[in-house]
């Protein structure tokens, strides 16, 4: 079940980046850059605009065997933020979510900002729409019709009124006792 919502959701993301490749990044796209943040680093003099946007905007942190995209830190002593590409995109919002408790979209959006930069406002809402536990969670639509109007009287105690509960809104059954 898992993988299907997965499938769904990194076929959405695909779908925006074909409309918009700002911010998300596929794998392949993602380890070019590395090469070339690498290469324009090593390039001493004559740079493209290109590598110069690049050395200002990235750097390449190595964790163990793994090299990750960080956006440029102005000390060492900062925290990284991580860039991430499409295909990481669902564990990490995934994860993060479980971590909040299922929670809403602006919890998720400043437990993610601390550590991603490039996880946006609209990949939470399509991971919410996606997920499960959440959609059992969303409230239900208000049956219309149903309207209480109230029985003027002049004198106290004079008129009565009792509400009646439609029960058709409500899907469970009730087995007679004999």
């Amino acid at each position: 079940m898992s993988e299907s919502i997965e499938l769904k959701f990194r076929e959405e993301l695909f779908s925006r980046y074909e409309k918009c490749s700002k911010y998300l990044i596929p794998k392949d796209a993602y380890f070019q850059m590395i090469e070339n943040i690498h290469r324009a680093s090593e390039r001493k003099i004559t740079k493209s605009h290109y590598e110069y946007y690049l050395m200002s905007k990235y750097e390449v942190l190595q964790c163990g065997d793994v090299e990750k995209i960080i956006k440029k830190r102005q000390t060492l002593d900062e925290t990284p933020v991580y860039y991430v590409s499409i295909e990481d995109t669902f564990d990490i919002v995934k994860r993060a979510h479980v971590a909040t408790g299922h929670c809403g979209r602006d919890r998720m959006t400043k437990e993610l900002q601390v550590k991603y930069d490039n996880i946006q406002r609209d990949t939470i809402e399509l991971f919410k729409l996606l997920c499960l536990e959440c959609q059992k969670k969303r409230k239900r639509p208000m049956t219309k019709g149903v309207v209480v109007k109230p029985i003027p009287s002049t004198e106290f105690s004079s008129r009565g009124q009792v509400d009646l509960i439609d029960m058709q809104s409500m899907s469970c059954t009730v087995e007679p006792s004999n």
